[in-house]
């Protein structure tokens, strides 16, 4: 609303002067430079600019304002239309206007405006990582390139490229969302300053803008979620000419999917086909199969069996047929495609764990009780034993291609992961990383078609890949990327890697792109 002026006497400096603000309380007319002088004098005056300081009724200056109505009027009003009406004094209702001004913008400066720092600052830091880890990826090809300069120049360029477009999209992708957030700040830091200003206004504009809330109908109270980051293309620390044949154009491009979440923690993973996976939760009796809709990328429960048995690990046969390890009851279990189960190997008193088929289709179980070992198979009754010697308490069981057999073996409160070959001798041990082995705890392992070995590390928030030699690779996923106390994993017959795991009583199923 525009403010007209009044080129009258001024009451205070008795001069000929525009006048631009009237005082209820001293009833004077001032210009602009005794207004001010006038505030500094008497704070707690109230002063109405010039369009706001007489009844549009009356033409009388304001002199109360009144509770009914909200509006402020003159003295003739109590005696015409607001007869009767409660009133109270000018600077008591501009002072209620202010306190509601001043709760919404403390609730904007305290509740709102933090929440939009605090993504802007996430999202600015996330920016930075990017930035940090295309720089880290590249000194590392670098010192390799010295090396083997000959062999892999063009290999790291194209590597070095691959890695800027990839997480430049992703970067693209984020500086949009910060973008939104950032504005959306702006907006309510622009909402908060004029509320600030109001302190110098008239009750009217007050109310005005008071009336015309909310203000800010298109930001949210809370910031938009910012894009989980998605794992760039890592290159291993150090590359030999093996390692270089087998990686070219098939590993090191991992693209998170998506990830589906499930009733409960989820303890074991086994793939029955490129896009279906049978998982058992932590402590439950019961298996459930779970169906991956690449298009929506959504998981729908496809079938759930309920058992008389809690199973510790679990093998999908030909034939839509289940075995299941059951190591309280000293058994191995076998379930028809009538999901029907019956006891198919009792071993008592040794309690069965972990289960693989080998290469030669044979059935490979990790035994523990007084001393660990993997008991194969031929069938139901014949079977032989090996890693007597090696294995203490072994849990979980994979063979390479090379023929190895990869266990995670317990022994104290310490975990490893060993490799023995078809006749128990050991070939190699893994227990963490040098500055993680107080909390390395392996869950699951399975091999790629590479011979490399990938390990769920639940204490480090980690999926680890070694080289068949039990040599560090790099981490596939790690807490950074939204994973959490990894449990069962599996690879399935399109390359695509599956990550179970749960917090909180809650469980969810990782689907990542491991091998292209």
């Amino acid at each position: 609303m525009g403010t007209p002026q009044y080129a009258l006497i001024c009451d205070t400096c008795r001069e000929n002067r525009t006048l631009t603000s009237y005082c209820v309380d001293c009833h004077g007319s001032m210009c602009i430079e005794c207004m001010k002088n006038h505030q500094t004098l008497y704070a707690d005056h109230i002063t109405l600019p010039m369009a706001e300081s007489k009844c549009p009724d009356h033409l009388k200056f304001y002199s109360v304002h009144c509770k009914m109505c909200d509006k402020p009027i003159c003295r003739e009003c109590l005696t015409g239309f607001h007869n009767g009406h409660k009133y109270s004094d000018m600077n008591v209702a501009k002072q209620e206007k202010l306190n509601e001004v001043k709760t919404y913008m403390k609730n904007l400066h305290e509740n709102i405006c933090p929440l939009y720092q605090s993504s802007e600052d996430q999202g600015k830091r996330q920016l930075d990582d990017y930035a940090s880890e295309i720089e880290m990826v590249k000194i590392i090809i670098n010192e390799q390139r010295e090396k083997l300069k000959s062999k892999i120049d063009e290999l790291c360029n194209s590597i070095i490229y691959s890695v800027e477009t990839t997480l430049d999209t992703h970067s693209d992708q984020l500086k949009k969302e910060l973008n939104i957030i950032v504005d959306g700040k702006t907006k309510i830091e622009n909402e908060i300053k004029k509320c600030k200003d109001l302190t110098e206004k008239g009750i009217l504009e007050i109310k005005e803008f008071l009336e015309t809330l909310p203000h800010l109908q298109d930001i949210s109270d809370r910031p938009p979620a910012l894009s989980k980051p998605v794992p760039s293309k890592f290159f291993p620390a150090e590359i030999s000419e093996i390692a270089l044949k087998q990686m070219i154009g098939s590993v090191l491009l991992v693209r998170v999917h998506n990830s589906f979440t499930c009733k409960m923690p989820v303890s074991y993973v086994q793939a029955c086909s490129a896009n279906e996976v049978w998982v058992n939760f932590e402590d439950e009796k019961m298996l459930t199969k779970y169906s991956y809709q690449q298009n929506t990328k959504m998981a729908i429960e496809k079938e759930s069996l309920k058992l008389d048995f809690k199973p510790e690990c679990f093998l999908l046969l030909k034939g839509d047929c289940l075995l299941a390890s059951d190591r309280f009851n000293h058994c191995i279990w076998k379930i028809d495609k009538k999901r029907k189960p019956q006891s198919f190997i009792k071993m008592s008193p040794n309690n069965p764990k972990g289960l693989c088929l080998n290469n030669r289709q044979e059935l490979v179980v990790c035994l523990s009780g007084l001393t660990g070992c993997l008991r194969v198979y031929q069938n139901e009754k014949t079977y032989r034993e090996i890693g007597n010697d090696v294995l203490n308490a072994p849990r979980r069981v994979a063979q390479n291609g090379d023929e190895n057999y990869i266990v995670l073996d317990d022994h104290l409160q310490s975990h490893f992961v060993v490799a023995i070959d078809p006749k128990g001798n050991c070939k190699w041990k893994f227990d963490g990383l040098e500055e993680k082995k107080l909390t390395f705890s392996p869950k699951s392992v399975c091999c790629d078609s590479l011979q490399n070995i990938i390990v769920s590390d639940f204490g480090n928030h980690s999926v680890l890949l070694l080289d068949k030699n039990g040599k560090f690779l790099m981490n596939l996923l790690s807490s950074r990327y939204g994973l959490w106390s990894p449990r069962g994993m599996c690879l399935d017959s399109e390359g695509k890697l599956w990550v179970g795991r749960g917090k909180d009583g809650m469980g969810e199923c990782h689907v990542v792109q491991y091998i292209k």
